[in-house]
């Protein structure tokens, strides 16, 4: 019998000679080398098991990408992100199955970080599944020992820069305000001057008179620009709280109805009325939100030229307050005037069909009741103005 046997020293053909007994001597090493594989499986299994639990607890999008942006593994939030299966993911490429595109995302830092071997971030410049995402690509060495891959991770900035823009718009609007109000009071008097002298003259002309045609399209003018002042000096104007009072939503829109009810029957307009049971009220001025409920019904009729349907629902927002929607189903608007429907002067109507300021008027109004005012629409088939208050312990 061979003597001093080592296990390390062995290998799989000089095992396959060893007698009976030598074997019987190994034993005891080979039970504790198979303990300590047994133990080593164990802490690399758990190890890979806490690297998954921690990867997939993660509450933001994240992908290991390699340099042809074919995914090596994703987290739960991306596939919950893009409503698919982590396991649709594997061997697929990232904007694939992430942002349902043919193509890369435009703005993704992925190949700039890879190339400078640096952590990069920048935000995509296009919407994925309707949400904003801040992206991070960090170069990691994968297993082969190249540095063809990338942890990425998608940071939803949806509301910060929904945020950011209210802010803007609300700065904005406060310093046209300030601007409209004063521009409209040095107007309004020389303009009350002109338009009175036109109408003086017009009066005092025969109807023959060849200048009386001419008189008549100042007066008409004159008019319009007056009507221009009066929407500056409403936009201008700051409400008291004291005039605020309770309201009931439906009932005020009830009131708007006989002034648009002519509008509407002439351009074949449907009226679909939809409520909840027990809608909240609502806190503020009456007239101030009679105001906007005939600016965005008005508008709403104007869209559909052809017909269609004016739907009003009315309900209850995530916070428990009121929630008014107004949709219609006229021809919609342009995603890239989306971004400056709410502008002072801003019109998509035709010369002379519009100031531009009454959706800057309802939106300012609706931010003096703590509300938000939210538009979606598509073009072709219509627009959706979603009016949201709070609830009125909150006010």
């Amino acid at each position: 019998m061979r003597m001093g046997l080592a296990l390390s020293s062995l290998t799989a053909e000089s095992l396959s000679t060893l007698s009976p007994e030598e074997l019987k001597k190994l034993l005891p090493q080979l039970t504790k080398r198979v303990q300590e594989l047994e133990e080593l499986v164990g802490i690399i299994s758990r190890g890979k098991y806490m690297w998954e639990s921690t990867f997939d607890a993660i509450t933001i999008p994240v992908h290991i990408v390699r340099r042809d942006y074919t995914v090596e593994r994703a987290n739960t939030s991306a596939a919950a992100v893009s409503n698919a299966s982590i396991k649709t993911y594997s061997g697929k490429k990232c904007y694939e199955v992430f942002a349902s595109r043919k193509t890369p995302c435009p703005g993704c830092p992925l190949q700039t970080s890879l190339a400078e071997q640096k952590v990069f971030t920048q935000s995509l410049e296009e919407a994925v599944h309707d949400r904003e995402f801040e992206v991070t690509a960090y170069p990691y060495q994968s297993e082969n020992g190249t540095h063809d891959s990338a942890i990425v991770s998608y940071r939803d900035i949806t509301e910060e820069k929904r945020l950011q823009g209210e802010v803007v718009q609300q700065e904005k609007m406060a310093a046209i305000g300030i601007l409209a109000g004063g521009v409209a009071h040095e107007i309004n008097n020389p303009l009350g001057g002109i338009l009175a002298l036109t109408q003086l003259l017009i009066r005092e002309l025969n109807d023959d008179d060849n200048m009386k045609p001419d008189l008549e399209e100042v007066e008409k003018a004159a008019k319009r620009c007056k009507q221009i002042v009066a929407d500056l000096l409403d936009f201008s104007r700051v409400s008291k709280e004291g005039d605020k009072r309770e309201i009931k939503l439906d009932a005020l829109v009830g009131k708007v109805m006989p002034f648009i009810s002519g509008e509407m029957k002439a351009l074949n307009v449907r009226l679909k009325l939809e409520s909840d049971e027990n809608i909240p009220s609502v806190f503020g001025h009456p007239d101030r939100l009679q105001q906007v409920f005939l600016n965005l019904m008005t508008n709403a009729c104007h869209a559909m030229t052809s017909g269609g349907d004016l739907s009003i629902r009315f309900g209850k927002n995530k916070l428990g307050g009121a929630r008014i929607q107004i949709a219609d189903t006229g021809s919609g608007i342009a995603k890239k005037d989306l971004l400056r429907i709410f502008d002072p002067f801003f019109t998509t109507k035709a010369p002379g069909k519009g100031t531009g300021l009454g959706l800057s008027i309802s939106y300012r109004i609706i931010r003096e009741h703590g509300g938000e005012i939210d538009v979606t629409s598509t073009e072709g088939k219509g627009t959706v103005f979603t009016l949201s208050f709070p609830p009125l312990q909150d006010v």
